[in-house]
């Protein structure tokens, strides 16, 4: 998900554009994204791809005989033909940059029209809210504030595209303005002396002197400042947590981005809390104040939460079916041995192999598909990761109760016992192919639910180790069931599946909250655990708990059959 935001925060903070443009280079950025993405994956096929992807954009972009117009072509060239890892990387650095000029002369806008607006928004406003503050008329001054930031943020556009380090000394210093008047006593020389800072950091704006770019942080640093002031207010060292709010708001310019991207109504409630309690904090309201704070760290964190699988994750899928499948397989194999039909031993394994054949097609369709999709991947696999649970307790609570494996079992020897008294040795390849095929049907549905939030390495590496165990299991197979009954191994590997359901239960629905399309009531007190996809809200909490309700209820009656 987070390449996404990137790519769209990017889009919103150079300018406005016409709608055709806009839909095209939207393609573009998300193909250069993905390309970087393939690159750091190692993902040579990935990578051609995307470049293919971008090519095929690029073509359908209006041409106006710009100059970098060939520069771009050349890039795009020189990136299907390049085999350097750092060579391509610097060329998709470079040709993103040009994208970001090309689209601003695709769409000019006048620039000094846009700084005269902002000034005459601007300066007004300011003189007359010092006026207010020396002579005392506090309430004039707070409107004065309101009618401030309402100016700004309808014309601070123009100076984040030009100057992110100009705009971070305006955020600061509005912010601070507001911290000072928030006060139990306003502190009025403060504001006056930080409405001052704040005309001249626009006077350096729009007389073209650039400012200098701060240290880039980590958006977590939002976090850590809101609980070290949980802290101190606990501590009652009330001017230490007033210093650390205060830092919030300095620091926050740099990282608001990424709140703003996923939740655009935190962003707003952070922008008029956190000044307000740097100011007011204070004996009668630290309470309040405090949990607040809480509560507010725990929205953050939801916002900046980057819950990923792995290839623990990743292995648990493949064995669980894989398991069933081999069992299943090797099931076939010892009738067609007792039975001495080597042919039929050899058509089992032609129609596994087969199966995995079909699977690895419908494989190759889902990813060409998923890749494809742009802007809509992310709400594709939510719903398929909603579906994978749904299926996950299907196969948990059907395919492998005692009745289930009783009816495979009946399955298998009605189609061994057709083929061997017809002596239609296509009939063991027909069971074998529809025992594997159905496994990898199911596998890949698992796996398209999980797709956007595993790395390539993560995903190749479970796989593998899966398929190791698999083999090892295949070889071993006789010793191992005299050691773990067939039933218990299914039980087992159904527990395990169970876990990992509950975790994609919880990243699917939390990715409904990050598109806001779901609603997010955070719970106090609850931690957020990324390792099992727990997050502490109201909407993915009511879900899982239904879900360990239905889970234990299964395995309740499970145990007394």
């Amino acid at each position: 998900m987070k390449r996404y935001l990137i790519v769209f925060s990017l889009l919103l903070c150079f300018l406005p554009r016409a709608g055709y443009a806009e839909a095209s280079l939207s393609d573009l950025f998300i193909a250069i994204t993905d390309s970087k993405s393939a690159l750091e994956d190692n993902d040579e096929q990935a990578y051609k791809k995307h470049i293919k992807e971008l090519d095929s954009a690029y073509q359908k972009v209006p041409k106006k005989n710009i100059k970098l117009e060939k520069d771009i072509t050349r890039q795009i060239a020189k990136l299907k033909s390049a085999h350097d890892s750092d060579k391509r990387t610097a060329t998709l650095q470079s040709l993103s940059e040009n994208l970001v000029e090309y689209e601003k002369q695709l769409n000019p806008v006048d620039k000094n029209e846009k700084r005269q607006k902002l000034k005459n928004a601007l300066y007004p406003i300011i003189d007359d809210f010092i006026k207010a503050i020396k002579s005392g008329e506090i309430d004039q001054a707070m409107q004065y504030n309101k009618d401030l930031n309402s100016a700004w943020t309808a014309n601070e556009k123009i100076v984040r595209s030009e100057d992110i380090g100009r705009y971070g000394q305006i955020e600061t210093e509005l912010m601070m303005t507001r911290i000072a008047l928030s006060k139990e006593t306003p502190d009025k020389e403060s504001a006056v002396q930080h409405l001052n800072q704040l005309k001249q950091e626009l006077v350096d704006y729009l007389s073209g002197k650039e400012a200098k770019t701060t240290e880039k942080k980590d958006v977590s640093i939002l976090s850590t400042y809101l609980k070290d002031a949980d802290q101190q207010i606990e501590d009652n060292d009330l001017e230490s947590a007033k210093a650390t709010l205060s830092q919030f708001v300095v620091d926050w310019p740099n990282v608001e981005g990424d709140i703003r991207t996923s939740n655009a109504a935190l962003y707003t409630e952070i922008e008029q809390k956190v000044p307000d309690y740097a100011g007011s904090l204070n004996d009668n309201n630290k309470t309040d104040i405090q949990q607040d704070l809480k509560q507010l760290n725990q929205k953050i964190q939801l916002a900046i939460s980057k819950t990923n699988y792995t290839f623990i994750d990743a292995a648990l899928i493949m064995l669980r079916e894989g398991v069933e499948a081999l069992l299943i397989i090797m099931a076939l194999i010892s009738v067609t041995k007792k039975a001495r039909q080597p042919k039929g031993t050899r058509w089992i394994i032609v129609g596994g192999l087969i199966g995995l054949l079909m699977s690895i097609v419908i494989a190759f369709i889902f990813n060409r598909y998923f890749s494809g999709i742009g802007q809509g991947r992310e709400l594709i696999e939510a719903i398929v990761g909603l579906l994978s649970v749904l299926m996950m307790l299907a196969i948990g609570m059907w395919l492998h109760s005692k009745s289930s494996l009783q009816n495979w079992q009946r399955f298998i020897d009605k189609n061994m016992a057709q083929a061997m008294t017809s002596g239609s040795i296509l009939s063991f390849s027909f069971v074998s192919f529809l025992s594997i095929f159905r496994e990898g049907a199911e596998t890949i549905i698992f796996y398209a639910g999980i797709a956007g939030k595993i790395s390539t390495g993560q995903l190749l590496t479970g796989i593998g180790l899966a398929l190791i165990i698999l083999v090892l299991i295949a070889v071993f197979f006789e010793q191992l069931t005299r050691v773990i009954p067939i039933r218990q191994l299914f039980f087992w590997m159904s527990v395990l599946i169970f876990l990992l359901a509950f975790k994609i239960l919880g990243v699917s629905l939390h990715t409904f909250q990050v598109l806001n399309m779901l609603p997010t009531t955070t719970i106090k007190g609850l931690p957020f655990i990324s390792l099992i996809g727990f997050y502490p809200t109201v909407e993915t909490l009511i879900p899982q708990l239904i879900f360990i309700a239905v889970i234990s209820f299964y395995l309740f009656k499970l145990k007394r059959q």
